[in-house]
């Protein structure tokens, strides 16, 4: 994937959808083709796996909550396109904090059908106790346990995405950068605001902590936030936004302020949601690599399940900068 993405001027989260024909992520014809015509060139082969017949192959997807616009759906459909991929049907358990459900859950991964389970969160963070357990092989997606013995995990490169979008916005020419947070006792809000924190002083810009708004990962929180921000005696130049959903608060605010995007003020998000894509004007976002980190879940268990080496105990992936109208500057 490195070889092919270098060659054809794309990310190997492209190419990685690309070659494993997903739909879970636009991506345009033209660098479909690209992928497509640089991948032969370079003399690399897309085989098809022959499906076995009889009864399927399965692997275990276990996860608690999950909601109808959650961005982690993409993992999910990742995981489940990798698997067919890989001659396996992927089943998949919500048991939502029923504690009944999970001990039939246990029993069901269990009893003998399964050759593998992946256990997954909605939201990035460090587990205590797994609570179905199996003894089958095992990777952790989006989350990590601290103990060595601990299953492989597939987690998000969240510092170094956001210190892509800060960086961005440096080169842009922007000095003063303010920085919308999430819920303070978030992993992925810690590691966004180290990637912030650490690109300014990268470009020896000094953190001011009143540039620092925690905004809760919601619009009407990012929409006051940023009109306070926006009433400083040196108002920012630019906002690095932790999620597009308060980037679209923050649009609010500069609107409303009689400012323009980006004119008077850039804005970038992070998770790269479609919202982000059809916004006026259309935001600059960190792609949340969902759908290949469910894709690489399945390849790092589909390696245990055969007894081979895998790459890292700890594995994580990088998003890609999509650079659009809210961040370049006139």
């Amino acid at each position: 994937m490195s070889d092919i993405a270098a060659a054809a001027g794309v990310s190997q989260s492209t190419v990685s959808l690309v070659l494993n024909g997903s739909n879970s992520v636009k991506i345009a014809e033209s660098t479909q083709q690209r992928v497509f015509d640089t991948a032969e060139k370079l003399g690399y082969a897309n085989p098809k796996v022959a499906h076995s017949l009889g009864r399927p192959k399965k692997i275990a997807m276990v996860i608690n909550g999950l909601n109808n616009i959650d961005p982690f759906i993409d993992a999910i459909n990742g995981a489940h396109e990798e698997a067919w991929a890989n001659d396996y049907v992927l089943v998949t358990f919500n048991y939502r904090h029923d504690e009944e459900l999970a001990c039939k859950i246990e029993a069901e991964i269990n009893s003998g059908d399964y050759h593998g389970m992946v256990y997954a969160s909605s939201m990035t963070r460090e587990l205590g106790i797994r609570r179905v357990q199996s003894r089958l092989p095992t990777v952790l997606l989006n989350c990590s346990q601290p103990s060595e013995n601990s299953a492989p995990s597939i987690l998000p490169a969240d510092k170094v995405g956001a210190y892509k979008a800060v960086q961005h916005l440096i080169k842009q020419g922007y000095r003063r950068i303010a920085h919308l947070t999430g819920e303070s006792w978030m992993l992925a809000t810690s590691q966004r605001l180290e990637g912030y924190r650490q690109a300014l002083v990268d470009a020896d810009i000094m953190p001011t902590e009143h540039y620092i708004k925690e905004a809760n990962w919601s619009p009407k929180e990012a929409y006051l936030q940023t009109k306070c921000l926006l009433a400083l005696e040196n108002p920012p130049e630019a906002i690095f936004c932790s999620s597009d959903y308060m980037a679209m608060g923050c649009y609010h605010a500069i609107a409303e302020k009689g400012l323009q995007i980006p004119h008077d003020i850039a804005v970038v998000g992070y998770d790269d949601q479609p919202i982000a894509s059809e916004s006026f004007p259309t935001l600059t976002s960190v792609e949340l690599p969902y759908a290949l980190m469910g894709k690489q879940a399945i390849d790092t268990l589909c390696a245990l399940i055969n007894q081979q080496p895998i790459f890292s105990q700890k594995q994580k992936v990088e998003g890609e900068l999509v650079k659009r109208s809210s961040s370049v500057k006139p």
